[in-house]
């Protein structure tokens, strides 16, 4: 029995040679220290374009201008949208159709980022400085029209004094009211490649 014992009291006193641990806190294991890790600067939001079916309408009151259609205008808006030849040869394409202005609802073009553009004061004066130019037009008449572009424009009273609807494909617009040389409802070469470019670098969709 002694000898009992004696095993037993031995055991016990090494017991925390045997296990390498003296109470349960032991067993649990210590972090390991990570890698620095380097701080990189926060990436801005990505930008959520609106879709056509949630654009807000602007202001339909219409008075359209007389004199100096520029000196008067104080916002631009830009819409590209849908020709009727364009959804019915592919009605997927379609989106729901936005009130430009009174009478004047078109089919908004489902995969365009930007259906609605609200020019700066910036932008609107370089619009104006093209579209106001004479050299902006050619003089013989385009046949064809098939418009997917339009800019609306407001006065300080928010109302629509005008607007300019333009087809890229063959260069036919019509101007309400008219600019210095757009009688012929037709852009230069020179005139088309400016507006485009214009257009591309505001954000616009110009098919």
């Amino acid at each position: 029995m002694r000898l009992i014992a004696c095993l037993s009291a031995l055991v016990v006193a090494l017991a925390p040679f045997l296990t390498g641990c003296t109470n349960a806190s032991s067993h649990e294991k210590s972090p390991v220290p990570g890698k620095p890790v380097a701080k990189t600067a926060d990436k801005p939001a990505a930008k959520v374009h609106p879709k056509p079916d949630t654009l807000t309408t602007e202001p339909q009151i219409t008075h359209i201008a007389a004199g100096n259609l520029k000196t008067q205008i104080t916002r631009v808006v830009s819409y590209s949208y849908l020709d009727i030849e364009d959804y019915e040869e592919d009605t997927f394409s379609r989106a729901p159709t936005f009130q430009m202005m009174p009478g004047f609802s078109r089919f908004m073009w489902k995969y365009d980022p930007h259906p609605k553009v609200v020019l700066t004061r910036k932008q609107t004066h370089r619009l104006l400085t093209i579209i106001g130019s004479p050299k902006t037009y050619d003089p013989i008449k385009s046949a064809c029209r098939s418009p997917r572009n339009c800019f609306c424009f407001y006065n300080k009273k928010k109302e629509i004094i005008g607007y300019y609807e333009v087809c890229f494909e063959n260069g036919r617009l019509i101007a309400v009211p008219e600019f210095p040389g757009s009688e012929s409802c037709t852009l230069s070469e020179t005139g088309l490649k400016q507006l485009r470019r214009f257009c591309r670098s505001a954000g616009i969709t110009a098919r």
